[in-house]
This record gives structure tokens, C-alpha cells and sequence, in this order.
């Protein structure tokens, strides 16, 4: 292993100590964060835009387009984030040098893995009858949930083997990564449920935020700005009723919050990342390789001193 050059202490943490830290990273990098996400976000949001005035898609859609337009955002941050945690140059670089050709397959693979998980969602919300909803939330469950922590980290084991740290013992390291998930798997469920929770609840205030914000400030109306004319009792229809359909069909709602929802969602993969980390460092000990390898280092340059 090779950790002489990490930029990110090798410490336990646990889930807030993650999302406090990809947070940070998230400040830290805002700029190119900020690019990897224009590059995905942008053309989604007009993609939504789009489906939504033409073809009066619904939040469900839009939230599934979103869902696969953050497989490669996630792709791009983990890669670069990796390669800068572990004291890489290349990581987290300017825009045309985080993307490399050899990522393709590993972009095409994780898409994968998400049309596999979706399976489930779409037998739930795009079905009427009983029988398929019960098979759909069956399948998130199972094999659903299972899937996505076996694959979970697909993407930092790639990053690893690039860098280096695990180019010697690829198989043994893949095992190994197995090995945690599964007599960890309870831990990994509950934090990924944790920083799932917080990136939908933190997408839901910003939204919200965003849209009095332009409503009070510049007159431009999303959602609160629409509203009064929901509950107005001269409209056809029941209010409430009108207020969810503008909710869920509006085409300037579903844009923005798909925006929100790319825009936060590098805070949730950033986390999940450090988990990573923080797993190995507890069962794998690779804190103290660090204080080893500095040890020995010393001892190197005391001996060239004599």
C-alpha cells in the first residue's frame, strides 16, 4: 500500500463525521464540482424542460431521469475525488482532465447496476396493478438493496487499482471489499439511509429556498409564486388537488428541483466515498500502515544521516 501522500486523515468517522467532511471537500472544490455538474445538470435540466412541455411528464419521470444522469456525475466526483485523496495531481484538475476515455466502461457499468436497481421502483410507480407493486417493493428489498451495496463501491476499488494501491493483489483486494460489505452490511445500509435522507431533505429546503428567494426578490415565479392562483376559489377544481398537480407537472418546478436534486446528490456520493475510507481504515487498519510507513521513513533518513 501506498499512503504516503494521502490529503485526507486516515481516521474513523462515523456517518455525520462523513457528510461533515464531504461537505468540506464539497467548499473545497466548488468550482470543479460545480463544472462536472453543468456538464450533467444542464442538459438533463433541458431534457426535463422539454418532456414536461411537450409531453406532460410527471415528478416520478423527471426524478428517474435525474437517477441516471447522477450515475456519471457520481462516476467523474468519485474518480477525481479519489485520486486527489490518495495524493494524485490529476485529481480534481481542470474540467477536460477528469474525464478520461478508460472511464467509459466503468460509467457504462455503474449505469448498469442502476438500471438493475430500478427495476424495482418502475414495477412500484409505473404499474397499476397490485400484483406488480408487491413484486416491485419485494425486489427493491431483494435483490434490490443487496445490489447496490454489493456494487457500491465500484467505482473507488477502480480508482484504487489506478493509483496504485491495490495494483499487486487486485483479486485479494476485490475479495476483501466483498468480504466487509458482507459482515458489515446492516452498518452500510443505515448510513446509506442516513445520507440518503439528509441529501433529499437538504434538496427539499434548498429548493424551497431558492424558489421564495427568486419569488420575493426578483419576481420570478416556480412554485410559491404559483400558488395563490392553486387556491383560488374562482379555479376550476379542488385546491389542494391543483396545488399537486402544479407540484408534480409545472415544467419550472420539475426543472429546477431536478437541478437541486444533481446539485446536492456530489454531497451524498462524497460521503459514501469516505465510508469507504472509513471502512477500511477500521477493519483494515490502514491508519496505522500510514504510521508504519512514516515511521520507517524516519528511520530511513536517520540511518542516511549516520
Amino acid at each position: 500500500m501506498r499512503f504516503q501522500r494521502m490529503n485526507v486523515a486516515l481516521v474513523p468517522r462515523n456517518s455525520f463525521n462523513c457528510l461533515d467532511l464531504a461537505i468540506r471537500f464539497y467548499g473545497r472544490f466548488l468550482i470543479p464540482v460545480l463544472k462536472l455538474w453543468a456538464v450533467i445538470a444542464l442538459p438533463t435540466c433541458l431534457l426535463i424542460y422539454l418532456l414536461s412541455y411537450y409531453f406532460l411528464i410527471e415528478m416520478k419521470t423527471a426524478v428517474t431521469v435525474a437517477y441516471f444522469a447522477s450515475s456519471p456525475l457520481g462516476v467523474l466526483l468519485t474518480w477525481n475525488s479519489a485520486l486527489f485523496t490518495f495524493g494524485n495531481t490529476q485529481g480534481m484538475a481542470s474540467l477536460s482532465r477528469q474525464f478520461q476515455p478508460r472511464m467509459i466502461p466503468l460509467m457504462l457499468r455503474c449505469l448498469l447496476d442502476r438500471a438493475l436497481l430500478f427495476i424495482g421502483p418502475a414495477l412500484l410507480f409505473y404499474t397499476d396493478t397490485f400484483g406488480t407493486s408487491m413484486l416491485g417493493i419485494l425486489y427493491l428489498f431483494f435483490p434490490g438493496i443487496w445490489l447496490v451495496l454489493r456494487n457500491g463501491f465500484r467505482v473507488e476499488q477502480a480508482a484504487l487499482k489506478y493509483i496504485g494501491i491495490a495494483a499487486q493483489e487486485e483479486n485479494s483486494h476485490d475479495h476483501r471489499t466483498k468480504d466487509l460489505i458482507s459482515t458489515h452490511f446492516g452498518t452500510l445500509f443505515w448510513r446509506g439511509l442516513w445520507t440518503f435522507f439528509f441529501c433529499y431533505l437538504l434538496t427539499c429546503i434548498l429548493f424551497i429556498t431558492f424558489d421564495y428567494l427568486c419569488y420575493t426578490l426578483l419576481e420570478i415565479t416556480i412554485l410559491i409564486g404559483q400558488m395563490p392562483y392553486a387556491f383560488d376559489p374562482d379555479n376550476i377544481g379542488d385546491p389542494i388537488s391543483n396545488a399537486l398537480l402544479l407540484l408534480s407537472t409545472d415544467p419550472r418546478v420539475l426543472t429546477v428541483f431536478t437541478g437541486f436534486i444533481l446539485l446536492i446528490y456530489p454531497i451524498g456520493r462524497l460521503a459514501w466515498f469516505f465510508t469507504y475510507i472509513d471502512l477500511r481504515v477500521r477493519y483494515d487498519c490502514w491508519d496505522m500502515e500510514l504510521r508504519m510507513n512514516e515511521v520507517s521513513q524516519r528511520l530511513t533518513r536517520r540511518e542516511a544521516a549516520l
